[in-house]
């Protein structure tokens, strides 16, 4: 009996890591196909939950208080589509879709409670960021007007590794990105194990980089500055036992001076270029068309405060408020994650947001308060996790990362990874 509750987790386990990896593939998960696997894997891995729930006393979730947001929204999405809605049927296709990520959530919590699946995961990620960051350059350095050099675009549309818009590939480098970095710095390995680390640090950087998103290269050099102000904490509060200071400054050094020749010898022409745009000031197009976009979306707060115009809903009554600067398409999203909750989501909405970030404080706190005593390897996940999570809460107030669902379902899974970690000193 042991054994075929070991083997249907180690199923789950399976299903939730190629799903991931299936979703990002799938041009990002925002077609009805790849929508729809989704969401019937979803079903499965539910009835997967509930027989491991059923014939095992034992099973157990942690953290789960901070999955009860997740299906809160969902609650309230199906309330807005049975009264408040302005748009029903695309209000039901959102609420879910956030109910299968509610789903994938508790299935990750579940799961990532091992330590050893938590590795395994740490390099899975890692390997999968690499050859998705060489995969996006060598796309762009090859273009021929097709995603996977099959598939015809609009020339509407600026598509950068297996996304359409390259400010959703800056999301998925944004959350892989500082987990090998975090280990890297702050895990005992080998020297030529911190090599492999580093080379795909610095592949995934200079993919960010290569991408011209100027809000993923805000959000990466955030992310690398409380890096180094943890490093130095860590190394002041005594918990340096992980990593050698000397060590990392070479490490930060090199890794510097590798993306720095990449990126001249790949071509910094284009990157230059995008950058010069900020000289126009206020007049710079994409600032003048998100603040266009952001002016009409609060005017829609405004109008619809506590119940918001529901779930998914905002593509069909965006246009009584705005234009879309996308020629013959509709804008489908604010561009800012936040203000687009409150727009489709009203002050509940908002509150229930609040809510989900109070849960994941809570469980930072306590983690923080173990720090002393758990394993040096769970800290590099831990940290590497928050940052992570830091970096794609930057860009969401620039862009809509977490609208996709691809990187919506990463993001709930470097999470659950990150609140997983354990309070034991041994090594993993």
């Amino acid at each position: 009996m042991n054994s075929n509750r070991s083997k249907l987790e180690s199923f789950i386990f399976a299903d939730l890591v190629v799903t991931v990896m299936f979703a990002v593939l799938a041009y990002g998960t925002v077609e009805a196909w790849s929508l729809a696997l989704l969401e019937l894997n979803a079903l499965l891995l539910a009835v997967m939950l509930a027989v491991r729930f059923t014939f095992d006393e034992q099973a157990e979730f942690r953290n789960w208080r901070l999955a009860l947001p997740l299906l809160a929204i969902t609650g309230w999405g199906a309330i807005q589509a049975a009264a408040f809605s302005l748009d029903r049927h695309a209000t039901k296709e959102t609420t879910v879709k956030w109910l299968a990520m509610a789903i994938y959530f508790l299935a990750a919590l579940h799961v990532l409670r091992s330590s050893e699946r938590r590795r395994k995961v740490l390099y899975i990620l890692t390997v999968f960021g690499f050859a998705v960051s060489l995969f996006a350059i060598v796309q762009r350095l090859t273009y021929n007007g097709k995603m996977y050099w099959v598939r015809p675009v609009s020339p509407y549309i600026a598509p950068y590794g297996p996304y359409g818009n390259y400010n959703h590939f800056a999301g998925l480098v944004e959350l892989i990105l500082p987990l090998p970095l975090a280990y890297l710095l702050f895990a005992r390995i080998k020297l030529e194990e911190r090599l492999l680390w580093l080379f795909s640090v610095v592949m995934m950087a200079v993919a960010l980089l290569f991408s011209g998103s100027r809000g993923g290269i805000l959000a990466l050099g955030v992310q690398v500055l409380v890096m180094m102000i943890v490093a130095i904490w860590m190394q002041r509060r005594g918990l340096s036992e992980g990593f050698n200071p000397a060590g990392n400054k070479m490490i930060a050094g090199g890794a510097l001076a590798a993306v720095l020749l990449l990126v001249l010898w790949i071509g910094y022409e284009p990157l230059v270029k995008r950058f010069s745009l900020l000289q126009q000031g206020a007049s710079e197009y994409s600032l003048v068309t998100r603040t266009e976009y952001w002016r009409g979306a609060w005017q829609m707060v405004t109008d619809h405060p506590l119940t918001g115009v529901g779930l998914g809903a905002f593509p069909a009554v965006y246009p009584s408020y705005g234009r879309s600067s996308v020629k013959n398409e509709r804008l489908e999203h604010v561009h800012n994650d936040y203000l687009q909750l409150l727009t489709d989501g009203g002050l509940i909405g908002g509150l229930i947001g609040l809510w989900f970030f109070m849960e994941l404080i809570r469980i930072a706190r306590r983690q923080f308060q173990q720090l002393p005593r758990t394993r040096t390897q769970d800290r590099a996940v831990m940290f590497g996790g928050y940052v992570a999570l830091l970096g794609i809460a930057v860009h969401s107030f620039l862009d809509f990362n977490l609208q996709i669902a691809a990187n919506a379902l990463l993001f709930l899974f470097v999470l659950a990874m990150t609140v997983s970690t354990g309070s034991t000193k041994e090594e993993f």
